[in-house]
This record gives C-alpha cells, structure tokens and sequence, in this order.
C-alpha cells in the first residue's frame, strides 16, 4: 500500500484567517499558519516511494485526498525538473520533500511554483545562488531550509528575498554580522534560526534591525551582552523557542 494516512502532526500558525473565503474547502483546518506559536494538529499523505517520475507524480497529485493537509514524501531523495512541476500542481497545502538532498536550478524553479502554502526542503545540506533564487521566489506562506547548515552573505541576501511569512534556517549554527545583515531585509514575521549557538553582542546589534514579530533561537544561545543589548533597544521583534521541534 502506498500511501496511508500518518499520525496528526504537530505544526505552527502562520498568519490569522481573516474570514472565510472559497479556499477553506481547500485549506481545510489549515496547515501551517503562524500568528503567535499557537500548534495546530492536522495529519496528510505519506509515500514510502524511493523513486518518483514525472508520471508517478501526476498519479499522486490525481488521488490526492480531499482534506489532506500535507503532501509527505521523506524518502524521494532526487527528482528531476519535470518530476517538480508536476508536484508542484498538488491540492494540499504543504509539499513535504525533506528527503531530498540536492535539486538543481530547474527543479527549484518549479517548486517555487507550488501554490500551496507551505515548502519544506530539510534534507537539502547546501544550496547554490541560483537555486536560493529560485526558491526565493515561491509565493506561499513558509519556506523551510532547515538543512542548510552554513549560508554566506550572497545566500542570505537571496534567501531573504523571500515575500512570505516565515523562513526557518534552523539547520544554521552560526552567523555572523554580513549574513545576519542580510537576512534583516526579510519582510515576514518570522525568522527561524534555532540553530545558533552562540549569538553575540555584534550580531544582536545587527538583528536589532530586523522589522518582524517572532525570531526563534535558543535564549541559553545569547550572551549576557547580547541579552543587555536587547534590553537596551528597541525591538519589534520577541524571542520564541523552536518551532519545528515537534514537526
């Protein structure tokens, strides 16, 4: 049997809903919004495939059921540039495609072009400046790299480029000023950055900036003087714990 229905997972608001509209029939009890780290539990569609083709895809996206939140394929660990577009015209509201450790210029593009609201590319360890992008440009509400593990000032800048709600680069151990410079320039209200480890005085100062609500990091991660120098200034943004944790 190839796909079953999983156990309810746990996700996280991304923005409130505002009235009811044609697409709460699709949206179901939405999946993924974020407003103020409120957990929803919703449950979606797993595949234990390997191997996806383009022909497998359009069958997927064919019996897709009505209500299904997720789109989970956490085995596929390649696909090609057709194989996304295909994926890409799935009804559920979040592709789930951690399995994946690397896409190309073309495969990002059409990914980018899934009209759900939620992205999650968490088995993909580094990624070029084309495919940052291309991804930036995907017109949901959350796109999910928690896989990267370093990202440099270009990467950033291009990441940031992102128009939705959130971006988690959990998966970042470090950052220093030039990268979070950069990532100040994302217009959505939350920033993921979990993974630092250490975050200083000079990289406060810098994510001072930053015009959002929710940044997620690990409070025990900031020094005493990176905690003074937010006491000290003004901020539109609070710390939150990690999101992603339960996913």
């Amino acid at each position: 049997m190839e796909h079953r229905s999983v156990p309810d997972q746990t996700i996280w608001i991304l923005e409130k809903v505002k009235g009811v509209s044609t697409q709460m029939k699709r949206i179901q009890m939405i999946v993924i919004a974020w407003i103020a780290c409120w957990t929803f539990v919703v449950s979606g569609q797993e595949y234990e495939l390997e191997v996806l083709t383009a022909a497998r895809a359009v069958r997927l996206v064919a019996e897709s059921e009505e209500g299904a939140e997720n789109l989970i394929l956490p085995n596929v660990s390649s696909i090609d540039a057709k194989t996304a577009k295909e994926l890409a015209q799935a009804p559920q509201s979040g592709l789930l495609l951690d399995g994946l450790s690397s896409i190309d210029e073309g495969t990002a593009h059409e990914l980018a072009g899934f009209s759900g609201f939620v992205l999650t590319l968490n088995g993909i360890t580094s990624v070029s400046p084309g495919v940052a992008r291309e991804l930036s440009t995907f017109k949901g509400r959350a796109l999910v790299l928690n896989g990267l593990s370093t990202i440099n000032r270009d990467l950033a800048a291009d990441l940031a480029e992102f128009k939705g709600q959130a971006l988690f680069l959990d998966g970042l151990t470090q950052v220093n000023t030039e990268v979070a410079g950069e990532l100040t320039a994302f217009e959505g209200t939350c920033l993921g950055l979990y993974g630092l480890k250490i975050i200083t005085e000079e990289v406060v100062r810098v994510l001072i900036a930053w015009q959002g609500e929710k940044l997620s990091v690990r409070k025990e991660g900031l020094t005493k003087e990176a905690r003074d120098i937010m006491n000290e200034h003004t901020h539109s943004w609070e710390v939150i714990g990690d999101v992603w944790a339960s996913f």
